[in-house]
């Protein structure tokens, strides 16, 4: 039985301020103002009984984690302009902005290291006479800080020409091959540009410093392809979840859609052990003791040789061999599924990148670790709450996508 389109446009509009509320409303900003007090005071506890550098080591992975997650996604939104992307309508753009207010928190947290310095970046009390004028306090926040904040200026920048009307007609003229507006064509490969040189600064100073002998020219590659991944990852998630809860007739319900996401998912899982594997190999063969020891630690003793094989596990050959048939790229639990073991796997690789640098025998993860995480985690989703109304009312609209094979 058919329904008429003006019947149906009118149910998805009765329907749509309940859906978001249900999706991204008080009680989610509650939970997760909850979770950040809890993290805060578990991170001062730590501080104050002895637990300082466990506290910082979390506060460092953390960040790493969550900004990635963030950058990452708004990059897929840049990504998709600049592919001419428009199966899922303006839906997927809304999605890839949805985590962007973390950026501006993660600047200012990023800072807070500086207070924890001496417990994370060996280099502060054991200085190395060659890297010193690279390796010293205020030029490693001076520049890291400034490349965060032009990093976010220049994401908030790409959201307002997003999410202008000009931009949400272009997304939804599905049968127009014109190119996207002009200042998103300045601006989306300014910030494709500038999160590929900034995130490998983050992974030089942040990540291969913990280890400041240790060098590895493809390192920065690797990190921001895998905060790529996470971010592509995280919407693929958020995209499952609203699925179930915006009612019968919005974006997620359609396969293609859920499709297109899926293939992201296990494309760049692809990308990234490819990354991987090509410096591993070069380490490998060269054999240099200044370039082994990073990686053999890792990945052949213990106890750190077993997160090392979850990590690969987890973000690759699951993603892998699960999302290899088009039926379980469409199928919501099964998509939604890898997505969360996948994210859980780059919280750990994050995690193994850098705490064996820090903590050469023995895995310090407990109560503190945990809870700190918990804070971060509800500090990403308090300020991801307005984005994620922002899609949700996106999917519920009734526009059209390209591609749609139903």
């Amino acid at each position: 039985m058919s329904t008429h389109p003006q019947t149906v446009h009118h149910e998805r509009a009765a329907m749509k301020p309940q859906a978001v509320e249900s999706v991204a409303g008080v009680t989610m900003q509650a939970v997760a103002g909850a979770m950040i007090v809890v993290g805060a005071i578990a991170f001062l506890l730590a501080l104050i009984r002895g637990g300082a550098a466990i506290a910082w080591q979390a506060y460092l992975v953390n960040l790493l984690f969550f900004l990635g997650v963030a950058q990452g996604a708004l990059v897929a939104s840049a990504s998709f302009y600049l592919t001419q992307a428009k199966w899922g309508g303006s839906t997927p753009y809304r999605l890839g902005e949805a985590f962007a207010p973390f950026l501006w928190i993660g600047f200012f947290l990023f800072f807070g290291l500086y207070f924890g310095r001496s417990l994370i970046f060996p280099w502060v009390t054991h200085p190395i006479a060659q890297k010193a004028a690279w390796l010293n306090v205020p030029f490693l926040f001076a520049r890291d800080g400034i490349g965060l904040g032009v990093m976010a200026a220049a994401s908030f920048a790409f959201i307002r020409a997003s999410r202008s009307d000009e931009a949400r007609t272009w997304t939804i003229a599905t049968d127009d091959i014109t190119l996207p507006p002009h200042s998103i064509r300045v601006l989306a490969p300014l910030v494709a540009i500038l999160f590929a040189a900034i995130y490998t600064l983050i992974a030089f100073d942040l990540v291969m410093s913990l280890a400041p002998v240790w060098r590895s020219t493809l390192f920065g590659w690797y990190f921001f392809a895998g905060a790529f991944w996470s971010g592509l990852t995280a919407m693929a998630l958020v995209a499952t979840v609203m699925r179930g809860r915006l009612g019968a007739h919005n974006l997620f319900t359609n396969p293609t859609v859920m499709h297109d996401f899926g293939k992201m998912v296990f494309a760049f899982s692809v990308f990234w052990i490819y990354l991987m594997f090509s410096q591993y190999i070069v380490i490998w063969y060269g054999d240099i003791p200044v370039e082994t020891f990073f990686i053999v630690h890792r990945v052949h003793h213990m106890p750190w040789s077993p997160l090392s094989v979850a990590c690969l596990v987890l973000i690759w050959l699951i993603p892998f061999t699960v999302l290899m048939s088009v039926r379980t790229k469409k199928t919501p639990l099964i998509l939604g599924t890898v997505s969360a073991l996948g994210l859980i796997g780059m919280w750990l690789e994050r995690y193994v990148l850098v705490v064996p640098s820090l903590s050469l025998d023995a895995i310090p993860f407990g109560p503190t670790q945990f809870l700190i995480s918990i804070g971060f985690l509800g500090a990403f989703l308090f300020s991801a709450v307005p984005g994620l109304n922002r899609v949700a009312q996106a999917a519920t609209s009734g526009e059209p996508v390209g591609d749609d094979e139903e």
